[in-house]
């Protein structure tokens, strides 16, 4: 009897069960689909999400004011919104419609105006913060914004003062003479306007699936082990398990007849999602898309694999829902699918490479988002998902011999 046949049976099944295949195949779309309306990515494409939103309270209301709020839309990453009152825009931080308020005080004029060069190079010595409220500028955010607040009390600063210095050098004699006269700017835009109009750059792709993907990709391929140790399972309980056993097939056939449907099924999926993410998304694939084909067929190996060893030490549905639902978890967990490894700390980071799903996703994001692809890497990446595939393997192949007769 050979091992084509035990392949084919359980293909057959595994067909049959449409709980498996929505599981394997219809969540992961159905989550990463959810994902792309909430960030604006899919039907409801938006992308004011992909920018920082800031409301601007102007106490203000001059010129010097109203030419800073142009200045900060000239910058795509911003999403600027005016508000009449302070209270007004804490109601729209607090429900979570913009990301900071920008409050500019009654006394901003008089201070740029009072304002001077040697001002300026003071002010590296002060907080992002402290320098804003100095020119009476005002930044607030959510108590829980922590980092990224702080980044973008940061960028809010270096964009005042690129928009203050100029107006402190023309109080300087000896700074003004490095100022363009307003001839040179007229010449200026005039020679902008006679240059032919470049084509528009294509837009960018949401970071959200060039990682998102690739995490709910690796994440589900092991949702495999759940299915195939439920499916020696309900073998071992059926009996179908110890007449294989007593037919003229050895262990490592067998054992390889049944992997192999599994395996298959893990390539289907993966291929699947990155079709989806193509196609649905625009997610592109790399320069070279080629290397994803190992990387899938790898980490497809390394899922059949532990689906096997876990097949091999599991005997009641309980076990197999609460091990190996909590296996997924963690290790999803510790190598990134939820939340990249860039920025895990360093111990963090180290953990998660005895995890495959780490390397996995090392190589995803050298395939993806890599201008060239580094092919020793991919290999290494390569080589650790398969080691660690024969590691499971060759010991579900050993638990299996010493269980089989129990």
């Amino acid at each position: 009897m050979s091992g084509w046949y035990i392949t084919v049976k359980d293909l057959f099944v595994l067909m049959r069960d449409k709980q498996a295949l929505v599981l394997l195949l219809v969540l992961p779309l159905l989550l990463i689909s959810i994902i792309g309306m909430s960030t604006g990515q899919f039907l409801t494409h938006d992308d004011t999400l992909e920018r920082v939103s800031i409301v601007v309270v102007d106490q203000n209301d001059s010129e010097t004011s109203r030419d800073l709020i142009i200045e900060l839309r000239k910058w795509p990453e911003f999403l600027i919104t005016s508000s009449p009152s302070k209270e007004a825009a804490r109601a729209v931080l607090r429900h979570g419609d913009a990301t900071l308020i920008l409050i500019v005080g009654p006394q901003f004029e008089d201070l740029v105006d009072e304002f001077r060069m040697h001002d300026l190079f003071n002010m590296k010595d002060e907080e992002p913060g402290a320098s804003l409220a100095a020119l009476d500028l005002n930044v607030e955010a959510k108590p829980n914004a922590g980092l990224v607040g702080e980044l973008l009390d940061g960028a809010l600063y270096s964009l005042v003062v690129k928009f203050i210095a100029p107006i402190a050098a023309r109080k300087n004699p000896i700074t003004r003479s490095w100022l363009k006269s307003q001839e040179d700017e007229d010449a200026s835009k005039s020679a902008t306007a006679s240059v032919p109009a470049v084509a528009k750059p294509k837009p960018k792709v949401s970071i959200v699936f060039q990682w998102v993907v690739p995490g709910f990709t690796v994440m589900f391929a092991f949702f495999l082990i759940n299915i195939m140790a439920r499916s020696f399972m309900i073998e071992r309980d059926q009996g179908t398990l110890r007449r294989l056993l007593t037919a003229p097939v050895g262990t490592l056939t067998l054992l390889v007849g049944k992997t192999v449907p599994f395996y298959l099924t893990s390539i289907v999926q993966c291929s699947l999602l990155f079709l989806c993410g193509k196609v649905l998304f625009g997610m592109p694939w790399g320069t070279e898309p080629a290397y994803l084909i190992p990387v899938i067929l790898c980490t497809s190996a390394s899922a059949a694999s532990l689906g096997l060893l876990l097949s091999t030490m599991v005997r009641t549905d309980q076990q197999i829902s609460s091990y190996g639902t909590a296996l997924i978890l963690v290790l999803s967990a510790l190598s990134g699918c939820f939340l990249p490894r860039e920025l895990f700390p360093k111990m963090m980071k180290t953990i998660s490479l005895f995890t495959p799903h780490a390397w996995s996703l090392k190589a995803f994001d050298e395939v993806l988002n890599q201008p060239l692809v580094d092919p020793l890497l991919i290999a290494k990446c390569c080589g650790v998902l398969l080691v660690y595939s024969n590691v499971c393997f060759t010991t579900g192949w050993w638990r299996f011999r010493t269980t089989a007769q129990a």
